[in-house]
């Protein structure tokens, strides 16, 4: 009696621990079925254990789950008293699905159980929890993935960067969201000699020139602050120690997502560029001083006469208001006489081939149809528009003066020349008079008469001298007043220098070497007879200087747009300070111990050089003392061709 109501006592036991169990426990047969299911199963599953027994096992499993289950559930039956533990989702009576995890003990040996022992929990919440730690984990891990992506990204623009800064033409920088700089280029510490340690944070500074700094510094706090970009320049110290001016230009730079990471700067050396500028403003202030102060007429034109700019003087010149001047109804060309037109064209035609042209004189017509004498010269300021600037110098009051000055060498001239053609007419009649002596008079007679016709032919001489230098007087006057016959044609320059030496030779003075290019013809627009002129008072000047025994040499060559014709001695050569004063008239130089004939008054250089400026061309000499010299002109060469 008391055993059985042990028993009994246990079998309460146990159903009340199984009833009461969290876990569920279920009996299932070889074949699945459930034949039992404890209470627990309606939490879990919301089944009954009556619902739960009359389901198939296979409908409440997740059909991605059978087959590992039944593949475990097999092997399970396969060997007694083994235990399997299995996870799988299983079908909730609601219709969602729940995570469970079955302990399986196989117990169908067993006589008093016989049946697949299994403990079922619910493992939902772990297994969300176990997802979400999963995902929580894969999206670190993304995170560390894009993170090491986005670092290696930086890093390898942040080399491309240095790359190419440190190979940029320009010095570069960075700073921070503190206004710390964190990188030099190469260019700016090979700019500074200093290394990227001294230049980081505000250490770059310490380059600044003192009185820049303090402004330098205001600009790039202000324009930080307001997330602006900003130029500004200042003097930076080179590694030589000089400071050059810098022009700086920064502006604030963001990442992908627009956030502020600093700013990013690069620099160029502008000292040559300040320097110019400053010249150019200096040079502009010069220039409008000289505009506005009126004492040259100053006008701007291009090639077609329109005028773009003059001043009051100029205007003033010419009798017009500048208003009328810069109207353009009125053109450069309307103001030049006639005679001046082909003159004019060819100052037009040196101004565009070299860029400048005069000093010349001229005559412009004034409004009112007078005329009034100028110098003019001019210079080429925008070959693209084909503007020039131009200069004119109103010369009446010195022609008045040269005019009076020439008067008054005509009437010495009269004076002079008078007497001297008397005496020269009686010395003449004299010498006649003594040739036409009887033969039979005594010998201290004819002794005498002799001494009388050497001295007479001495008085010839001397008489032909002056009056030589009275027409060299007269010469110069009329070259100074530009009233000498002038008459332009385009002419062969190798013929005239031909016959200049043909001439020279011819009288047997001297023994001329003459060198001509290879062309034939040189053409250029001139007065033959001046150029010849010319070309003989260089001559002259050579007879007088060089050693008889020693060639002259005669050189004509053709140079770019130019031809330069030189005339070259071996005598004693002149010094710096006689080459600049050998053109000015009246100019003797002083040789020592030189035993030459009378040399005059020293005008044919002076008359040579006249000349040359006439037709546009220059003079020039270049010599070194005691290994002669060599005296030269250039004319302007011809735009077209002539005939042989």
């Amino acid at each position: 009696m008391s055993i059985e109501v042990s028993t009994t006592n246990s079998d309460r036991w146990f159903r009340g621990l199984v009833e009461h169990n969290p876990d569920v426990i279920v009996l299932l047969t070889q074949e699945g079925i459930v034949t039992y299911a404890s209470p627990s199963i309606e939490r879990v599953l919301g089944y009954t254990p009556q619902e739960l027994m009359a389901i198939n096992t296979r409908a409440v499993v997740h059909p991605d789950d059978i087959s590992s289950l039944v593949q475990m559930f097999q092997h399970l039956l396969t060997i007694p008293d083994m235990v399997d533990i299995h996870q799988f989702r299983c079908l909730h009576k609601d219709g969602s699905w729940r995570w469970v995890e079955a302990t399986m003990t196989n117990l169908l040996h067993e006589p008093e159980v016989q049946a697949l022992v299994t403990n079922v929990r619910d493992i939902s919440k772990r297994k969300r929890a176990e997802e979400e730690e999963l995902k929580a984990l894969a999206q670190r891990k993304k995170e560390r993935l894009v993170e090491t992506a986005e670092r290696k990204h930086m890093e390898e623009s942040e080399q491309r960067f240095h790359l190419l800064a440190d190979n940029a033409s320009v010095m570069i920088w960075t700073s921070g969201i503190d206004k710390l700089c964190t990188y030099f280029n190469a260019p700016w510490l090979a700019f500074t000699g200093r290394t990227m340690e001294q230049e980081l944070g505000n250490g770059w500074a310490e380059g600044v020139y003192p009185a820049d700094k303090q402004r330098c510094l205001e600009i790039y706090t202000s324009s930080f602050d307001a997330r602006k970009p900003f130029s500004r320049d200042y003097r930076l110290k080179r590694f030589d120690g000089e400071y050059r001016w810098i022009l700086d230009n920064g502006v604030p730079f963001y990442a992908p997502e627009g956030t502020f990471m600093g700013y990013i700067g690069s620099c160029i050396d502008i000292t040559e560029r300040r320097t110019l500028e400053q010249k150019l403003q200096y040079s502009e202030l010069k220039l409008r001083s000289l505009v506005e102060a009126n004492i040259f007429g100053i006008w701007v034109v291009d090639g077609a006469g329109r005028f773009y700019e003059v001043n009051d003087c100029f205007a003033q010149m010419l009798g017009y208001r500048k208003e009328e001047l810069l109207s353009g109804t009125i053109r450069w060309q309307q103001l030049n006489p006639p005679e001046y037109q082909e003159a004019w064209a060819q100052a037009a035609r040196i101004l565009l081939s070299t860029g400048a042209c005069g000093p010349y004189e001229k005559e412009y017509l004034r409004k009112d149809g007078s005329r009034v004498p100028v110098l003019v010269a001019g210079a080429m300021i925008d070959q693209e528009r084909d503007q020039a600037l131009m200069l004119t110098l109103d010369i009446s009051d010195r022609k008045a003066a040269e005019r009076r000055k020439q008067q008054f060498l005509r009437m010495v001239s009269h004076e002079l020349r008078t007497p001297l053609t008397a005496i020269l007419g009686l010395v003449e009649l004299a010498l006649r008079d003594i040739n036409r002596r009887p033969t039979s008079i005594a010998l201290e007679t004819e002794e005498l008469l002799g001494q009388i016709e050497q001295k007479l032919k001495m008085a010839c001489g001397q008489a032909d001298i002056e009056t030589r230098l009275v027409g060299d007087l007269l010469e110069i006057s009329q070259l100074e007043l530009h009233q000498f016959a002038l008459t332009l044609h385009r002419e062969n320059l190798v013929n005239i220098v031909k016959e200049t030496i043909a001439s020279h030779r011819a009288l047997n003075i001297r023994n001329i070497e003459l060198v001509l290019p290879a062309a034939e013809i040189v053409p250029v627009i001139a007065d033959a007879d001046r150029i010849e002129q010319a070309l003989t008072n260089y001559l002259t000047n050579a007879f007088k200087f060089a050693p008889a025994d020693q060639m002259i040499e005669v050189r004509l060559e053709v140079e770019a747009s130019n031809v330069r014709l030189e005339v070259r001695d071996k005598g004693p050569g002149l010094t710096l300070e006689q080459q600049q004063l050998v053109w000015e008239q009246f100019y003797q130089v002083a040789v020592p111990g030189y035993q030459g004939p009378e040399r005059g008054l020293g005008l044919g250089l002076s008359i040579a050089k006249a000349i040359i400026e006439q037709h546009q061309g220059q003079v020039g000499v270049e010599s070194v003392p005691g290994q002669g010299a060599t005296f030269w002109f250039a004319l302007p060469l011809a735009s077209e061709l002539i005939p042989a």
